[in-house]
C-alpha cells in the first residue's frame, strides 16, 4: 500500500491535475430518464422554452427535460 502512495507522489504535477480535472462534479450531472443513473450531462438549454437537453454517458441516450 505504501508503495502505491509513493508511486502516485512521483508523477509529474501536470498528470495529477489532469486526473482530477477529468472528474465531473455532481452538480453538472442529472438523472437519465431512460436508464435512471446519474450519468446525464447538460448539453444545451433552450432560450424560448424552459427545457434542458441531456446526454447520458452510460446509455448514450439524448433527452429533453424541464428546467
Amino acid at each position: 500500500m505504501a508503495r502505491n502512495a509513493f508511486q502516485n507522489q512521483q508523477q509529474p504535477p501536470e498528470r495529477r491535475r489532469a486526473a482530477k480535472a477529468a472528474k465531473a462534479s455532481s452538480g453538472d450531472r442529472e438523472v437519465c430518464p431512460k436508464c435512471g443513473r446519474p450519468n446525464a450531462r447538460i448539453i444545451g438549454r433552450s432560450e424560448s422554452f424552459p427545457v434542458l437537453y441531456l446526454r447520458c454517458d452510460g446509455c448514450s441516450h439524448t433527452s429533453v427535460a424541464p428546467a
